[in-house]
């Protein structure tokens, strides 16, 4: 019988063996049930990654085709802010369906909840498996390009950023001493945006400023393409967030890498607060993430410069200054502390001077930050607690916006002090002690913060994965508290 020849490398003596043609074109010619015999080659986190995957690619896509019809105008301004975003991405991929006002706002929140009820079942199910990471990466990827396409129908904040980026770029105005409504009354972005946001100046730092100014860049741009500007840019930092998480992890539990990259990078408050609505604390985190890996190859005050620049995108981040600050003198010897307080200090002033120099005009540039508690109080511990204060006092005790914020800042201040006080006894304390301190502290502060937003726990939540498995704990309580954070929606 005739056979084909195949010629193993030379790393095996030129061995010769015969295969027989039948045998040959088989091997040739592709199985029709190679799909299903690679799906019982997958172990069981794998294949619930996957079919999970497909549920929630499928809720997104459904966000995406199914727009308001045309035509109507709702009385209620968060119904209003609807139809007009829904509207503006009808544009971007053809819709199989139209719905009055009200019924697309409650499909709409039906998918986000049909979305955390997936993800919930999903992380839980394949916790303390090994995932491989690359099914993670492909959904991220995917799931972040249906994202581009859903309409930012749940926060107007993507347009705030385009306004006041254009506010500078195309009127050459300051955004922190005017507003949309003196400055570019008649933009295009104006009837976007929230209607109290068109009479304040930024309450944003003067990085992320400029980071604006930079993408708003032409004067003809739609309100359509800035958004679309800002949700790439969310899509990169929400990608490289993922990835730092998933290295920071592998390098002390390999086989918990993938859960954490996948407890991050298919959160649903990832997905909609990050790239859908196109935050910018997924970019903040990035900054964060990427100042903890400076800290863990021994570069300090490059480290600190990371926290500095991501608290100049948004204030948020800068009670971390208040961790690690007194960290690095609690590590070093009494001669050696008057030093790092001047190289430190020096490193905060020299980053905000850059940052401010060119939108400065005097105090009034931060006093637009400082009043931004002062639109009120939505915070629904704060609120409770208020409530109970002037209810245990029969009303003698009612406490104003500036009152509250100063017993929130007293408040937090102690814990900060208390929680750095424990650190310091550590026998040992390694980079993950400190992700998990800097989550911790975040979630605290926004707890006690009078004015909060479910995607300013993005940062923590990104933090806490990092930690590690040690520290799954911090993940799931900060995990509950940004869900009860949705609460503030209605505040």
């Amino acid at each position: 019988m005739s056979a084909d020849r195949k010629f193993l490398p030379r790393a095996s003596a030129a061995r010769q063996v015969e295969i027989p043609q039948v045998e040959a074109r088989e091997l040739a010619a592709p199985s029709r049930h190679w799909p299903m015999a690679v799906w019982r080659t997958l172990g069981a986190g794998d294949r619930a990654v996957i079919g999970a995957g497909g549920v929630l690619g499928t809720i997104l896509l459904a966000l995406t085709i199914v727009t308001v019809r045309a035509g109507e105008t709702p009385a209620h301004p968060k119904l209003q802010e609807f139809a007009r975003n829904a509207r503006l991405f009808s544009r971007v991929v053809p819709h199989v369906a139209e719905l009055g006002v009200l019924p697309y706002a409650i499909f709409a929140c039906a998918c986000v909840l049909a979305l955390w009820l997936i993800y919930l079942w999903l992380i839980w199910l394949v916790r303390g498996k090994q995932i491989d990471h690359r099914l993670v990466l492909a959904g991220a990827v995917a799931f972040g390009v249906v994202a581009l396409t859903v309409p930012p129908v749940f926060s107007t904040d993507i347009f705030s950023y385009s306004i006041f980026g254009r506010l500078a770029s195309v009127y050459d105005l300051n955004p922190y001493l005017t507003t949309a409504a003196l400055g570019a009354p008649g933009d295009p972005v104006v009837p976007y945006l929230y209607w109290q946001w068109r009479h304040i100046p930024s309450p944003y730092g003067p990085l992320w400023t400029l980071v604006s100014e930079v993408v708003t860049l032409g004067r003809h741009a739609t309100p359509l393409d800035l958004a679309i500007r800002f949700k790439v840019l969310a899509l990169g930092a929400v990608l490289l967030d993922g990835w730092l998480i998933y290295v920071l992890v592998r390098r002390r539990w390999p086989e918990h890498a993938g859960w954490a990259y996948l407890a991050f990078a298919w959160n649903p408050m990832v997905l909609v607060e990050g790239v859908v609505t196109g935050h910018n604390d997924a970019l903040i985190l990035a900054l964060v993430l990427v100042s903890a890996y400076l800290l863990l190859q021994a570069r300090p005050y490059l480290a600190f410069a990371g926290l500095v620049v991501s608290g100049l995108v948004k204030y948020s981040t800068l009670p971390l200054l208040a961790v690690v600050g007194p960290r690095f003198l609690m590590r070093a010897s009494p001669s050696q502390r008057a030093g790092i307080v001047a190289r430190l200090g020096a490193i905060a002033a020299l980053l905000a001077v850059g940052a401010f120099a060119p939108y400065w005009g005097g105090l009034a540039v931060l006093m637009s930050t400082l009043d931004e508690p002062g639109r009120g109080v939505n915070n629904p511990v704060i609120v409770v607690g208020r409530w109970l204060i002037a209810t245990l006092t029969e009303g003698h005790v009612r406490l104003g916006v500036p009152a509250t914020v100063a017993l929130s800042l007293a408040a937090f201040g102690a814990w900060q002090a208390w929680m750095l006080w424990r650190a310091r006894w550590r026998k040992t304390w390694a980079i993950f002690d400190e992700l998990a301190l800097w989550a911790t502290s975040l979630a605290v502060f926004l707890l006690l913060w009078p004015r909060i937003h479910t995607w300013y726990f993005v940062v923590p939540l990104g933090l806490a994965l990092a930690a590690g498995p040690v520290y799954r704990r911090v993940y799931w309580g900060i995990l509950l508290v940004s869900l009860l954070s949705y609460a503030s929606y209605g505040l």
